[in-house]
């Protein structure tokens, strides 16, 4: 018994190219973006994980739309951790305008006591 592997076309094929990364990574630092915008600084850090949580969602479903057994593992831990990163990086530019914007200095020249 034969199975036909016909070339899918449209999204799936793209997402096959990318193999399942640029998806992951896109929504992640779209979810991370959004949290910068429209959550106020001091709830950054309770959005931040949930925005990381759904990011290896996609991922996992990203792989298994893909359907390839082969690298799974790598493939599913590569777009997984960029996401995170994404987001650790954008987390922390997001800080530094915080901080910068709200006229503290992130290194003072002198202590007071």
């Amino acid at each position: 018994m034969t199975q036909s592997h016909a070339p899918r076309s449209g999204a799936i094929a793209r997402i096959r190219r990318s193999q399942g990364l640029l998806l992951p990574w896109s929504v992640a630092l779209l979810l991370a973006l959004a949290v910068v915008a429209f959550a106020p600084p001091g709830g950054w850090w309770q959005w931040f994980p949930a925005a990381a949580g759904v990011a290896v969602i996609v991922s996992f479903v990203v792989q298994i739309i893909i359907g390839r057994a082969d690298g799974f593992i790598i493939r599913l831990s590569t777009a997984a951790l960029g996401a995170i990163l994404l987001i650790g990086i954008v987390s922390v530019v997001g800080g530094l305008f915080a901080v910068v914007g709200a006229g503290l200095s992130v290194f003072p020249s002198e202590f007071t006591g």
